[in-house]
């Protein structure tokens, strides 16, 4: 079918950017009927950065012509380099606190592989102590994105009658328990925190790891079901766990280690010893950063930040929705 490059820029190709790997990656996940080979896909993306957009139009075009690609491959290949000539336009506001991991950086681990064309995307929310993922998940909820909160998570199921009530009191005695009936996290801090209780500490997630993991199950099963475009796992020991893997994009908070420094020391009862603590139990925040498709820095203003989570929101909700528009592809 006749395919336009400023077509593809406009209808489909909006969701290129942040999250932009490599161009081959890009054509490969939307356009999986595409018969090019790999070594070809790596020239094109080789070819998009030394020779500009205009070269790889007109590669495409010629290759079209003598046959080599199928028609969908040279629409990709022209809708995509449409895309690398605008990309800088249409994401100048947030390219400050918005990373492009490129192809030779560290792999970022798995992303959900079961996912279907149109499907809600599965947003993995994570960042150290003192980043802001807090301030960032309250403004995805503020934006209609229903958001699956791990503390909040482990609250409830601490609550009166909740889950991990029996079993919590079962490993460690009535000393824990509040007098409505639920766990007293106070009293718990006390049996699994130091070092002398690393045992009980690795007891107890036994017990609330699976409880917490289940809940977020349900809790993305239910948003497929209502059909949401975009829902998001808050999740603090998401790459500690490799929860990324339940994914499709990982979202990385960060801010410069003084920032972040200060933040965290500015907060009643925390002491230098207490953040180096927590500090030893997370992945670095380099590594984070690595792993991540898309990093926020939240040592701009608010206003600037803000701005740079709705752009992503915004096009994580366009990806899902063009996904949702496009008949389906047929597999020769």
């Amino acid at each position: 079918s006749r395919f336009s490059a400023e077509a593809a820029s406009s209808r489909d190709f909006q969701i290129l950017q942040p999250s932009c790997p490599s161009l081959a990656t890009f054509l490969l996940n939307f356009y999986p009927s595409v018969s090019l080979p790999r070594p070809r896909f790596a020239m094109f993306a080789s070819a998009t950065r030394k020779r500009g957009a205009q070269a790889v139009v007109r590669a495409s075009r010629s290759a079209s012509r003598r046959g080599r690609f199928s028609g969908g491959a040279a629409a990709a290949a022209a809708a995509a380099a449409s895309i690398a000539a605008s990309a800088v336009v249409k994401v100048s506001r947030p390219l400050e606190s918005v990373s492009c991991q490129s192809q030779d950086e560290p792999k970022k681990g798995k992303r959900r592989a079961d996912r279907k064309m149109g499907e809600t995307l599965v947003l993995g929310l994570t960042g150290s102590i003192g980043m802001g993922k807090s301030t960032v998940s309250q403004w995805l909820q503020d934006m209609g994105v229903p958001v699956e909160d791990a503390d909040a998570s482990v609250h409830r199921l601490y609550a009166p009658g909740g889950a991990a009530v029996e079993p919590v009191r079962a490993l460690f005695g009535d000393s824990v328990m509040t007098p409505e009936g639920g766990i007293s996290r106070p009293e718990l801090t006390k049996h699994v925190v130091g070092a002398a209780n690393s045992e009980n500490l690795r007891k107890l997630e036994k017990v609330v790891f699976p409880l917490v993991d289940q809940a977020r199950v349900e809790f993305v099963e239910t948003a497929i079901k209502r059909g949401e475009p975009l829902v998001v796992l808050d999740i603090p020991l998401l790459l500690e766990r490799k929860g990324e893997a339940i994914c499709d994009k990982v979202l990385v908070v960060s801010a410069p280690a003084d920032v972040q420094r200060e933040r965290v020391l500015a907060r009643e009862g925390w002491t230098k010893e207490k953040f180096e603590a927590i500090l030893e139990k997370q992945v670095p925040d380099a590594i984070k950063r690595q792993k991540a498709d898309v990093v926020i820095d939240t040592a701009q203003t608010f206003d600037q930040t803000r701005a740079a989570v709705k752009d992503f929101v915004d096009i994580c909700r366009k990806q899902v929705e063009n996904e949702r528009a496009r008949p389906p592809v047929a597999r020769l």
